[in-house]
């Protein structure tokens, strides 16, 4: 018996009997309207060990055949695909190639600690911005929401689908992003002033517009997806670096033409605002403080920090878990202020 392996960056056309150890690391179904909106498909980008990925593809008739043991965030052993040109108009992996399952494809779920990663990868602010052309290939990006904006509802084969205009900041830039269809449903007003501080958004396979004086993104609808707050390990990452930890995010509020914005502190060190100790005794209020001084001895009591949520709402630590009242959910993945 063959246990051999093979890794998804070595996956070409020229045969079939691939054998591949993945994480389904996102799953959708979508309809192109304006191909055939009668013709439904299931995609999957399948990641492996080495933090590789493919698209892989279920057809029509298929489908039934396989989604009834495929789950997004599971480990499965699978073999024998058609492999073809990657040549989608929107691109959710680099690899060259995507794969067709076929009526003997075989799908055996596994048990590894092997793939923890999420299989997201970050463009960076700087990178989008460098974008000189449009192309078909998707991004994601995370950033903080410092403005939103709602727009009349636009056409889209047919439909009327609600539309967004957010602005997200990340690395002391601000990109703007549009937000078409059910995503926007995430988007509601009051849903994102209840958060102490401007949300932390994880855009998914988005589209990198190139228009006149800039870049914007774009989400598609089906295909891209929006997390509010996300409680990954790479919001955690994201929050604790300099670039971001740097600056003060106000809570999102409304402002005098109906948009929600957020006043974005950008000063790491205020020569105008620093105060002393003596001061800090005296006031009570929440704030950011800039102070000069001496270390003189480390404490141990847990008296001056506490863990929060990514959406910045202290926890309440219970039975071994970390409870925010504010996104009303238990939280894997905190952070000490």
């Amino acid at each position: 018996m063959n246990n051999r392996v093979d890794l998804v960056e070595k996956i070409t056309p020229w045969r079939e009997s691939w054998k591949v150890h993945v994480k389904v690391v996102k799953l959708w179904y979508h309809k192109n309207p304006a191909l055939d909106p009668s013709q439904n498909l299931l995609h999957m980008v399948l990641m492996d060990e080495k933090l590789h990925k493919i698209q892989a593809t279920i057809r029509d008739q298929l489908i039934l055949k396989f989604s009834v043991s495929l789950n997004e965030g599971d480990v499965y052993l699978m073999t024998h695909f058609t492999v073809v040109p990657n040549t989608a108009l929107n691109r959710v992996t680099k690899h060259r190639f995507r794969l067709l399952f076929q009526y003997n494809t075989s799908v055996v779920s596994v048990v590894s600690p092997r793939i923890p990663h999420s299989g997201l990868c970050f463009a960076s602010i700087d990178e989008i911005d460098q974008m000189t052309k449009e192309h078909n290939f998707l991004i994601d990006f995370v950033g903080i929401i410092t403005g939103v904006r709602k727009e009349r509802d636009v056409a889209s084969y047919g439909k009327l689908v609600k539309a967004v205009v957010v602005e997200v900041f990340a690395d002391g830039k601000r990109v703007q992003c549009n937000v078409f269809g059910n995503a926007c449903d995430l988007l509601e007003y009051d849903k994102l002033q209840k958060y102490p501080r401007s949300p932390l958004v994880v855009l998914e396979s988005f589209k990198i517009k190139v228009i006149k004086g800039g870049v914007i993104l774009q989400n598609v609808i089906n295909v891209s997806r929006l997390f509010i707050n996300s409680d990954i390990p790479e919001s955690v990452e994201f929050l604790s670096r300099f670039s971001v930890a740097s600056y003060g995010f106000s809570r999102l509020v409304t402002n005098d033409l109906g948009y929600l914005v957020s006043k974005v502190d950008g000063d790491y060190f205020n020569p105008k605002e620093i105060t002393n100790i003596q001061d800090l005794h005296s006031d009570n209020g929440d704030s950011h403080y800039f102070v000069i001084g001496t270390i003189k001895e480390v404490m141990d009591e847990p008296d001056w920090w506490y863990y929060t949520c990514m959406c910045g709402h202290a926890v309440v630590e219970h039975e071994d878990l970390y409870l925010c009242d504010a996104c009303g959910s238990c939280v894997e993945h905190i952070m000490v202020k």
